[in-house]
């Protein structure tokens, strides 16, 4: 009896190594590593971390670092608001500025 269980372990033994090397196998196209790659793989930056330099300059820092979409929006904010939204366009660009410069960096190397 111990001889069947031998062979019965040998034979679970065995097709237990051809499943590992089943499930070990790499499917698909193997991709060169690509330099962007930790541009996409970073952990996002902590949210509503104050931006010093952007906080200052509101709208004009989006423009120094070539955002002129958001730059644009919160310009015409300002303007259609009569002024009056000045200190919150200055504080949501202090705010939100590290964050909105990684999805647009993000956004320029993204295919959709």
């Amino acid at each position: 009896m111990s001889r069947l269980w031998q062979g019965v372990g040998g034979v679970l033994r065995s097709i237990g190594r051809g499943v590992q090397w089943f499930l070990n196998l790499k499917v698909g196209i193997e991709r060169k590593d690509d330099p962007l790659a930790t541009l996409y793989h970073q952990p996002l930056p902590p949210r509503l971390r104050v931006n010093w330099w952007a906080l200052l300059l509101g709208p004009f820092w989006y423009l120094a670092k070539g955002l002129w979409v958001f730059a644009s929006i919160l310009f015409t904010i300002v303007l259609l608001s009569g002024g009056i939204l000045i200190p919150f366009v200055w504080l949501y660009a202090g705010l939100k500025a590290d964050e909105d410069l990684l999805d647009a960096r993000i956004a320029q190397r993204s295919y959709y």
